[in-house]
């Protein structure tokens, strides 16, 4: 009977129900626990700032006594003389340190009372020390100020401490806020994986429809025109490193026999012969192709003068080339004639047909099928690159926005002291 009567008449607590916020309500929340953590902290700090002001007074009042304080006279000569000759010091010093009056909001007012508390300290650890002695009751009273400032700024740290971790719980509760909205923002943008994924394979249908273009281009008659030339074409190209061959078998061993020959007619103080000889030699070491007659005509200039130190003994020749070469005036300037008379001529013909390659409509309309193709492949290949950044930021995105969710539930929790329920609004569907 007496259970009965008691869990009938028991004082039930209240149960204080779960906070439930939506996602947009948190910044106008954080802005109001703020603006009560500021309340909460003026008033936890109202009344230590006021003794604090107090305090202050007092030792103010105590330093101003002591500036004119005759001091103990029974204390011994030698401690006197040391307590007289430290006491401007240290009411100086005191006096420069109480000069700044803590004002402004809690934490500002806080910071400079703790200055004052740490320079007051300083300052009876140095020059106070040596005052006890002729000034025990003025001192007593400058340190019953100092203990007195010291227990209401420790009161002052303790508020300050649980205002800064509730303000850092603001700001973790922002930061989650901030990274949830900005990845929401990053998803969005993400969200363009669907329509990059539609270009890729319009870029993929374009590029099999240019391939299909490029391979109904061989059925045409322009095609078979095209393979001709281009037979003719390599043709020819086998013509021009044919004769390039011949020529090289022509200029290989004339220079080396008209730079001797040179060498020659220059000790023999033969300058015309040397001067002449040089032109023709600058004209087999540079490009042949410049200037086909002036070659011929400068080789044949020389000849004369060359067989001449051949006949003389002069001018050794050391190969059956420089035999085959040497031996009349006409063999050299006639073989490379004919020699680069038909490399010009291949490569006129060359030409030509080249010019006629290029015309066919056939071929002007493969390079554009081939840029096309080239620029469609290059697009494919970037559109395809930008999906998938696209889709790795997505999965990157939910992850992080499910853990963050998860954070932010919890820092709002611990900011409240109580459970709290956030809506945060689900990734929209990809």
């Amino acid at each position: 009977m007496f259970k009965q009567l008691r869990d009938l008449f028991r004082r039930t607590e209240p149960v204080e129900e779960n906070l439930e916020l939506s996602f947009d309500d948190l910044p106008g929340w954080l802005d109001a626990r703020e603006e009560e953590i500021g309340k909460e902290l003026s008033n936890a700090t109202g009344p230590s700032r006021e003794a604090i002001s107090g305090t202050l007074g007092s030792l103010r009042e105590a330093i101003a006594r002591m500036e004119t304080a005759d001091g103990d006279e029974e204390v011994h000569p030698r401690l006197r003389d040391i307590s007289r000759k430290a006491l401007p010091g240290f009411t100086k010093s005191m006096s420069q340190i109480l000069s700044r009056e803590p004002s402004g909001d809690p934490e500002t007012f806080y910071t400079a009372a703790a200055e004052i508390l740490k320079g007051a300290i300083k300052a009876l650890k140095g020059q106070g020390k040596y005052l006890a002695s002729l000034y025990p009751e003025e001192m007593k009273e400058v340190r019953t100020a100092v203990r007195d400032l010291g227990r209401e700024v420790n009161a002052m740290t303790e508020a300050i401490t649980r205002a800064r971790a509730a303000r850092q719980q603001v700001t973790d509760v922002r930061e989650s806020y901030e990274s949830l909205s900005r990845t929401r923002g990053e998803y969005a943008a993400a969200g363009q994986v669907r329509d990059l994924g539609a270009a890729v394979m319009e870029a993929e249908r374009a590029i099999r429809k240019a391939e299909q273009d490029l391979s109904s281009l061989k059925l045409g008659p322009d095609y078979a025109r095209k393979q001709e030339i281009e037979e003719r074409i390599r043709e020819l190209d086998a013509m021009d490193e044919e004769a390039g061959r011949e020529i090289a078998a022509l200029r290989t061993p004339a220079v080396h026999l008209f730079r001797k020959a040179e060498k020659v007619a220059g000790k023999a103080g033969d300058s015309t012969a040397a001067a002449a000889i040089g032109r023709a030699l600058d004209a087999y070491t540079g490009s042949l192709a410049d200037d086909e007659e002036n070659l011929v005509s400068l080789t044949e200039a020389v000849m004369p003068a060359t067989l001449a130190m051949i006949g003389r003994g002069d001018l050794a020749l050391k190969n059956q080339d420089e035999v085959r070469l040497f031996s009349d005036p006409g063999t050299l300037p006639a073989g490379m004639r004919r020699a680069l008379t038909r490399q010009r001529e291949v490569r006129e013909q060359r030409a030509a047909l080249q010019e006629t390659l290029a015309a066919l409509p056939g071929v002007i309309e493969e390079q554009r099928l081939t840029a096309t193709l080239a620029q469609l492949q290059r697009e494919r290949e970037a559109k395809a690159a930008a999906k998938g950044r696209a889709e790795n930021q997505r999965e990157m995105s939910q992850a992080s926005y499910t853990a963050e969710s998860e954070r932010l539930r919890s820092r709002a929790a611990a900011l409240a002291g109580r459970d709290v329920e956030v809506d945060v609004p689900d990734l929209p569907p990809a």
